[in-house]
């Protein structure tokens, strides 16, 4: 039993290093390339349920996003992959 835990627990801590590394080896990546932005037309529904429990949609105009070239967020925006695979963005109301 103690010897299942010791390597669910290494394996768990070198998983986390690795997270850790990928992070730091995309985000220097980024920071080398001169922070690497795109802008991208972004569509958005809105959504909202009115007082008959439906779900009532409406289009709002297309909105600019910033994105970064990347595997993973850096610089607060979205990575640009992420926004070519969803150019539409469901906004809901609460």
């Amino acid at each position: 039993m103690r010897k299942i835990r010791l390597i669910a627990l290494k394996v768990t801590a070198a998983l986390a290093a690795l997270s850790a590394l990928l992070y730091v080896a995309d985000d220097v990546s980024a920071r080398l390339r001169g922070k690497p932005t795109e802008q991208m037309k972004v569509d958005r529904i809105y959504s909202a349920v009115n007082h008959w429990n439906e779900v009532e949609y409406s289009i709002g105009s297309p909105e600019v996003q910033t994105c970064v070239d990347a595997l993973l967020p850096h610089f607060g925006y979205v990575p640009c992959w992420y926004l070519h695979k969803h150019p539409i963005q469901q906004v809901s109301s609460p």
